[in-house]
């Protein structure tokens, strides 16, 4: 068993630094740009991405949230079934789950009849 382990902690080697570069030019940022959202410098992330060292799960949890993608993408294990969900989205579904059931009903209803095509 200890050989499927050490296959699937080298696949993860070689994915995460790929999709950590690739989460991040899609979200158009620099790795300056990340390192300063996350207390961290450019070199570090540039280490990430290349594969030298890897980040702790609590920051990749902060990345997904900056790139905006769920945290099986940085596995290799994302499919195009995947929802993300953006940071307005998530706003919205707070107002609604703080919002009374009367008004959630309202807001069903509302928007089942604005709904497009």
């Amino acid at each position: 068993m200890a050989k499927s382990k050490d296959k699937s902690v080298d696949s993860l080697r070689v994915s995460l630094p790929l999709q950590l570069r690739l989460c991040r030019e899609k979200a158009g940022l620099s790795m300056r740009e990340v390192a300063k959202r996350i207390n961290k410098t450019a070199a570090t992330i540039s280490k990430w991405e290349s594969g030298e060292t890897m980040p702790y799960g609590d920051t990749l949890l902060t990345l997904c949230k900056i790139y905006n993608v769920d945290i099986t993408v940085f596995y290799g294990l994302a499919t195009q079934q995947s929802i993300r969900i953006t940071p307005a989205e998530t706003h919205l579904i707070e107002l609604y789950r703080n919002a009374t059931r009367d008004a959630q009903s309202v807001v069903v209803t509302v928007l089942e009849k604005c709904q497009k095509g």
